[in-house]
């Protein structure tokens, strides 16, 4: 016997619906995300908030958001589907958090030892 299909439409209990997004969909995303990423070696951001306004996050194996997210905002707008108004700002303040995850991630990595992403390149 199968299982019997739902119709896909809004939880509309806020209680049944955190849940559904914390222990069944977010996990289940992530590691659909982190196999795509894996077995077809593509670069994949994911970027998700929760009901209650938490953030998740997924950045593919050898890049991380930032860089993932200029490619989509350098590319033109007829491939990416919609015109981006304000693309110097975007740009600018990508590069700013692109600098300062690097910074951050040099001061938490001990004098000889590889960061994870370098490890698995």
């Amino acid at each position: 016997m199968g299982r019997v299909k739902l119709p896909i439409k809004k939880i509309e209990n806020l209680t049944n619906r955190q849940v559904t997004y914390s222990k069944r969909r977010r996990n289940g995303l992530l590691k659909k995300a982190y196999k795509m990423s894996i077995l077809c070696d593509i670069n994949m951001a994911l970027i998700m908030f929760s009901p209650s306004g938490r953030l998740s996050h997924f950045s593919g194996k050898k890049r991380i958001i930032e860089d993932i997210l200029l490619q989509y905002i350098n590319l033109p707008d007829k491939e990416r589907g919609c015109i981006i108004k304000n693309k110097q700002s975007l740009i600018c303040t990508l590069g700013k958090l692109q600098t300062e995850t690097e910074l951050t991630n040099a001061r938490i990595t001990p004098p000889g030892h590889k960061r994870q992403a370098e490890m698995q390149q």
